[in-house]
């Protein structure tokens, strides 16, 4: 359940000042290490590294990437292999920046996990063919980067999706609320939230239940129609004043960080020149796509075969000399 899980433990902050912190932090960490091997470049400069704002709206795209690959993909992705995938990048991005690791493999790697997480089967070959007609090369690189998320998530890969218990509070509307007679007319407006709900930090800060009811009550507000009494009458029958204040403050404030949240896709012009500049400064040693991947996974592959000839090369070397000993005797 929710509330013994590493999802509460790990990854639910009390404030969004604590989450900008995190975020701030990778940035810094990855410039620091970045100038103690390049003393050419200043640790502030911000028209050679990416800045936390850059770094925002360049995973924003690729979160936008990742929706739009996950509807158009056949068969149809379950919401919760998305609603995974989509807190895979936020998880990734809030430790480490997008110089640290480039999201045009990340996101695909996210939802590749997230697929095999919530148990929606696919091939590697047919997720691979949805990509790229160069299926070898996506592949390799989505395989060798896999292990490196999930240790980035410190193995933490299950996640409470708030689409659960969003179904929950149907059928409980359906059972016990009689006087509002078709709840499924909520149903694609409430949805919409929860999905656009996953490009803010709600789902960082709020629990999934929370989450879900904050979507019910919007999606009610849309329609026209009134549930408030469903919630202090049925849903928090018999729970203290405390309880029901904290509930409708949470809602209200999950509601206005949506309603201020820029979840409008980025302009292709700004996401070019944060491209330009990431080119500059990203790891690219981690990018199994790039050249520097493959001259160092050279380099090691050729020390690997040295050590192995050396280590061979003192192996005979010790038993030619067993052999001349014994034949002495």
């Amino acid at each position: 359940m929710f509330h013994n899980s590493t999802q509460r433990k790990f990854w639910t902050f009390e404030t969004e000042e604590e989450i900008d912190k995190l975020r701030e932090n990778s940035n810094a960490a990855y410039r620091q290490k970045f100038c103690a091997r390049n003393k050419n470049v200043s640790v502030d400069d911000d028209n050679f590294f990416i800045t936390t704002n850059e770094h925002r709206i360049f995973v924003r795209h690729y979160e936008e990437e990742l929706k739009e690959f996950c509807w158009k993909f056949k068969p149809p992705m379950p919401l919760s292999a998305i609603g995974t995938a989509w807190a895979y990048m936020r998880r990734l991005y809030l430790r480490r920046s997008v110089m640290h690791y480039h999201p045009k493999l990340m996101y695909l790697v996210c939802i590749w996990l997230a697929c095999k997480t919530e148990e929606f089967n696919i091939s590697m070959e047919q997720y691979a063919q949805s990509i790229s007609d160069d299926n070898e090369v996506i592949k390799d690189a989505i395989l060798t980067i896999e292990l490196v998320l999930i240790q980035e998530l410190n193995f933490h890969l299950t996640v409470h999706n708030p689409f659960r218990p969003l179904e929950g509070f149907f059928i409980d509307l359906k059972t016990r609320f009689p006087p509002f007679s078709n709840p499924d007319q909520l149903r694609e407006h409430a949805k919409d939230f929860l999905i656009r709900s996953l490009s803010t930090d709600v789902t960082l800060l709020f629990t999934p239940s929370q989450l879900s009811l904050a979507a019910l009550l919007s999606a009610a507000s849309k329609c026209s129609k009134n549930i408030d009494r469903y919630v202090t009458d049925t849903l928090l029958k018999g729970q203290p004043q405390k309880v029901l204040r904290e509930t409708i403050q949470r809602i209200k404030k999950i509601r206005t960080i949506l309603k201020s949240a820029n979840t409008e896709k980025p302009s292709q012009e700004e996401i070019r020149r944060i491209e330009l500049k990431l080119e500059r400064c990203y790891d690219k040693s981690k990018d199994p796509t790039s050249q520097e991947y493959t001259k160092i996974q050279n380099m090691l592959e050729a020390e690997k075969h040295e050590r192995h000839a050396k280590k061979r090369k003192l192996e005979i070397e010790k038993r030619q000399k067993i052999e001349s000993d014994l034949l002495r005797f």
